[in-house]
């Protein structure tokens, strides 16, 4: 059955993930990834459940759940996500992460197609497992 109504979808807005400490998160997402935090203080203040990292123009939400389980379970549904990033060379980032203990998975950098064509690309597990595809800007 198909709608009644025209849907134009312009963009992703915003993804949401549950993660067991905030301030590992943020550390993961601000200082390694170089994501922008907004809103922590009204989150520090019990004034919003959640902190916003703003990725372009979209925001990933992280909401502090110590019960939760982690990321790293694909049953649950997804995958993976992908960040676009510029100016600093995938081999040498996955050198830092690897010696940071971060999970590297797979070997060096691999052409992937995504949103915007083919890039170089890696993938990291964040702290609560969540996968992550970091590619290239083509």
């Amino acid at each position: 059955m198909r709608p009644t109504i025209a849907v134009e979808v312009t963009a992703l807005d915003h993804i949401v993930l549950r993660v067991r400490d905030l301030d590992r998160s943020l550390s993961f997402y601000r200082d390694w990834l170089g994501l922008e935090a907004e809103f922590v203080e009204d989150y520090r203040a019990g004034r919003r459940p959640f902190v916003s990292l703003r990725a372009g123009a979209q925001l990933i939400d992280l909401v502090p759940d110590a019960d939760f389980a982690g990321g790293g379970n694909t049953e649950a549904g997804l995958l993976h996500f992908c960040l676009r990033i510029r100016r600093c060379p995938l081999e040498k980032l996955m050198a830092a992460f690897e010696e940071a203990g971060v999970e590297v998975l797979g070997e060096g950098p691999r052409p992937r197609v995504g949103a915007t064509g083919m890039g170089m690309s890696i993938y990291v597990r964040d702290p609560d497992g969540y996968l992550i595809e970091i590619k290239e800007e083509g």
